[in-house]
């Protein structure tokens, strides 16, 4: 695609060399019969957020999971990040679904993590809040620049978030049978690093009015109408 190497008005752009100063981040939603999700992201200067590396466990059928034990997941997530020049070495702050603190049933999936050194924070889990998050990142600014990219080697990201459709009952949340795993661990992180919405500049009203364009009359001439306050009427 054109504009992969300028970043203008797209997400998807091809991989570079992370800088070293810039912080690194692992977003994580478990699933056994579902696909579990782990996101790496690096964040520039600017906060501008980019989805480097991602380990999805799914079959070859959508929305399918691999089935693999906790150990076998993070034994592989602790190896990535000591082999992967962009993340060995590095310090990684990890942020997941809060559920997998839940331990009633046992060792909690958040306790088998850091056994193999691979550390989480909770989560912020409001839904809502998190897809406003997204659509924040997601928004191009007036010359065409988002608050998030993504490496086209990220396949599963890119498959899966345009697959997602708005619940039917709830039309601000997304529906939740839908395969939503990454889009959910994405949601995570960007609520670790929340941005306000950015402005972006109107047009000028007076190019495409009448004044303008079947009158020809110059900016310039153009007087504001004054200001006439309503006439007020006072009971006595």
């Amino acid at each position: 695609p054109e504009h992969y190497n300028d970043r203008q008005w797209t997400h998807v752009i091809e991989p570079f060399e992370i800088p070293d100063g810039w912080k690194i981040y692992r977003s994580f939603d478990w699933g056994y019969n579902k696909p579990f999700s782990c996101g790496w992201w690096a964040v520039d200067y600017d906060g501008v957020a980019y989805r480097i590396l991602e380990y999805y466990g799914c079959t070859n059928t959508p929305n399918e999971g691999v089935k693999l034990h906790p150990y076998e997941v993070f034994r592989e997530i602790h190896q990535i990040e000591t082999e992967h020049r962009w993340l060995k070495g590095k310090s990684i702050i990890g942020v997941a679904d809060p559920a997998i603190w839940n331990s009633e049933t046992g060792e909690s999936i958040a306790d088998v993590a850091a056994k193999f050194y691979v550390y989480f924070q909770k989560g912020d889990h409001q839904r809502i809040t998190g897809w406003m998050q997204m659509h924040y990142r997601m928004a191009f600014d007036e010359n065409g620049y988002p608050m998030m990219y993504v490496f086209n080697n990220c396949k599963a990201f890119i498959r899966t978030i345009p697959s997602l459709i708005y619940d039917e009952h709830k039309v601000e949340d997304l529906n939740t049978e839908g395969e939503d795993h990454i889009a959910d661990e994405t949601r995570y992180f960007f609520m670790s690093r929340p941005i306000t919405p950015r402005q972006v500049s109107l047009t000028d009203a007076y190019e495409n009015s009448p004044l303008k364009l079947f009158l020809d009359i110059d900016k310039k001439d153009i007087t504001q109408r004054p200001n006439i306050p309503r006439m007020e009427i006072i009971d006595e």
